[in-house]
């Protein structure tokens, strides 16, 4: 189950890693195809430009050639016919008829010259509707080309959005594929603790494969021990029998002795907490009668003071008498109070080691009760050991009479 969880989690890390290697493709080609519309773009209409220059230059070049074509037609014919009158006012009736060939032959060089003319003309008349046509496509296709680029431009955008949705899901991505790791590297310590298991488990099969061996060896010996094993296994059987039933008699003395040297204990410390308690009351009673009549001796020695002061010079008997009785007073007021704090120690005292005792018998019981379930599991250990013994025999014992 780890090694298809292993494999599916390396393939699903690779499936990740060649979507995203997919998708930087795509992005790239998209990037490289804008800047190429751009570059596309930028050329055709430099092309355009150049293109409507040229047809401007070309139509004004036209325009001038025609112009001189036809100034030159009307300047020939003018210079033809000054010299047909001057030659026929000249030389008159003879030279006609050279001057009617001179003129055919200038007639025919000027119609040629005009038929050239008139075909250079429409060359250049055709050359440019032809580029006034190319004109209009190439305006088409620059129009074309303007709607290509906000729609590319419209595409970039989208694009723009999409990759910045690609980074966030890369970088979701990368924390799976790293969460992915951490998963991989604790299956791969767990594949590695497995394989040790698997090897130590090898290791100890081998083992037992070898003591298996060592124990078909042993067998005869043991099946020649066995007989012995019984007469010892009855005698362990009584000595165990004797000596559990000596264990429960010391056990419970002992825990008889232990719960009335407890009880004893626990009575002495009550008898001696209720006299304590007793004379805890009895110095209570003291205290509240001391009290009482220290408050009324105060009372009169107040008023006896004021008596001094009022008769300094003559001295009343009682007075003496009552601050003797005063001093005494609390002289014993004193001293029952330290015997209060003595009484109220010896107390915390018996209750320290009351609680040293009842530890002292909890501790002791555990101990008993750790001694006997160990004594149990002994005699039940035997007890198994036996039967397997008698098992074993049983099982051994036919096998040697059939053999």
């Amino acid at each position: 189950m780890d090694n298809t969880a292993v494999d599916t989690l390396q393939t699903e890390v690779e499936y990740y890693r060649q979507n995203q290697t997919v998708v930087e493709e795509e992005i790239r080609a998209l990037i490289t195809d804008n800047h190429k519309l751009s570059q596309q773009v930028g050329i055709l209409l430099k092309e355009k430009l150049d293109n409507a220059r040229q047809a401007h230059s070309q139509n004004d070049e036209q325009s001038k050639d025609i112009e001189e074509l036809r100034k030159q037609k009307t300047i020939d014919a003018l210079e033809t016919e000054l010299k047909t009158y001057t030659n026929y006012d000249n030389r008159g009736i003879l030279n006609i008829h050279e001057e009617r060939r001179d003129l055919d032959l200038k007639l025919q060089t000027a119609l040629a010259d005009y038929i050239e003319l008139e075909a250079k003309y429409k060359e250049l008349y055709t050359k440019h509707s032809t580029l006034e046509n190319d004109q209009k496509v190439k305006d088409k296709e620059i129009a074309s080309y303007k709607e290509r680029g906000k729609e590319i431009n419209d595409k970039i955008h989208e694009l723009e959005k999409e990759l910045e949705e690609f980074k966030i899901n890369l970088a979701v991505e990368k924390k799976n594929s790293e969460g992915l790791q951490a998963q991989l590297s604790v299956l791969q310590k767990n594949i590695a603790e497995r394989a040790k298991k698997e090897s130590e488990a090898k290791s100890k099969v081998a083992e037992a494969l070898q003591l298996y061996d060592l124990v078909c060896a042993q067998k005869n010996d043991a099946i020649k021990t066995i007989q012995e094993m019984r007469g010892e296994m009855s005698q362990l059987k009584l000595t165990l029998s004797n000596v559990r039933q000596d264990v429960e008699t010391v056990c419970r003395k002992e825990v008889e002795d232990l719960k009335d040297k407890y009880n004893e204990k626990l009575t002495d410390m009550l008898q001696h907490i209720g006299n304590l308690d007793g004379e805890l009351s009895e110095k209570g009673l003291l205290l509240n009668k001391f009290t009482r009549e220290n408050n009324i001796l105060q009372t009169i020695n107040e008023s006896y003071i004021k008596q001094q002061k009022e008769n300094l010079e003559t001295i009343d008997p009682k007075l003496a008498i009552a601050e003797q009785r005063t001093e005494a007073m609390f002289q014993e007021l004193v001293t029952s109070e330290r015997r209060n704090i003595q009484l109220v120690c010896e107390k915390q005292c018996l209750a320290i080691d009351i609680q040293r005792v009842q530890d002292m018998h909890a501790r002791e019981i555990k101990r008993r009760e750790w001694e006997e379930s160990l004594l149990k599991n002994q005699c039940e250990e035997l007890r198994i050991f036996g039967m397997l013994m008698f098992k074993f025999m049983i099982k051994w014992f036919p096998q040697k009479k059939r053999n």
